[in-house]
């Protein structure tokens, strides 16, 4: 089984671009896949789709879960990672994809990975992520051979197939239920970035970082990176530098290379808002 799962903030069912191609997998190959929304948004937020959700729910048997209120995105995932291992009959075989409300993926991508989930290769080769070609506002950001202090296009992945111990973005990456098992799960100290760097982290520390780059790409929005206003971007990076230095901590980098990565992306963003 290829679960997918969908985290939701504060948005409506109709805006979460996702949707329409998992939908479209779920119709072609349901019997092989299942859906799993996690909506991490705020008690009051209003979704005016509601009776949308509940037709599309019912419908295709959605696993729908309502956090009410924001639980951070490790959790989310944790979330998502618990129902698929009680549904699931074979962690060792069956995958689970992440992917956020702003990332932009096609039908074509889904597809890709899902063939890929299919093939013998996958197991033949002791692969346990897949990922596509994962690019921002034109430039390649994912997967990448390292998490980089500076933004380069050497340090990205260019083309498709079998890498080791590189890292990948979460969204658009599926990863086997065994292997999310056998590294704990995601790190809840964590509570929206580098959740999925320090998994890459975890699953090489257990030799587990065995990566199917698919020929497809999609495009990926980081939200915390568009805003212009100030206090917005303030806001998120104060969520940023937190999780920042418990990464830097968790794999060995140190409170220095923390500091100084937070200093240069306080000095980008201190450029771009006003």
């Amino acid at each position: 089984m290829l679960y997918v799962t969908i985290v939701m903030y504060n948005k409506k069912l109709s805006d979460v671009i996702t949707r329409y191609s998992a939908n479209k997998l779920l119709t072609r190959h349901g019997e092989k896949t299942r859906i799993i929304v996690i909506d991490n948004s705020d008690r009051d937020f209003i979704n005016e789709d509601e009776d949308s959700l509940s037709e599309f729910v019912a419908r295709h048997g959605i696993l729908y879960i309502k956090s009410g209120e924001n639980i951070g995105l490790s959790r989310a995932y944790n979330k998502a990672l618990e129902v698929a291992l009680h549904d699931s009959s074979d962690h060792r075989n069956d995958f689970l994809m992440f992917l956020d409300d702003d990332t932009d993926l096609t039908y074509d991508y889904m597809r890709e990975v899902y063939k890929a989930y299919r093939s013998p290769k996958i197991n033949e080769h002791n692969i346990n992520i897949i990922t596509g070609l994962i690019e921002s506002n034109g430039l390649p950001m994912s997967p990448m051979k390292k998490f980089g202090f500076i933004y380069r296009k050497s340090n990205c992945i260019r083309r498709p197939g079998v890498y080791s111990d590189i890292c990948c973005i979460s969204s658009g990456m599926a990863v086997r239920l065994d292997a999310l098992v056998k590294v704990g799960g995601f790190d809840e100290s964590l509570f929206l970035d580098m959740v999925d760097y320090t998994l890459m982290y975890n699953l090489s520390r257990h030799d587990l970082n065995k990566m199917l780059v698919v020929n497809s790409r999609i495009e990926q929005n980081f939200s915390g990176r568009q805003t212009q206003d100030k206090r917005t971007a303030l806001r998120r990076y104060k969520i940023y530098k937190k999780d920042f230095m418990r990464y830097s901590e968790i794999t060995g980098k140190g409170r220095l290379y923390g500091m100084l990565h937070l200093i240069k992306r306080r000095i980008s963003l201190d450029i771009k808002t006003k």
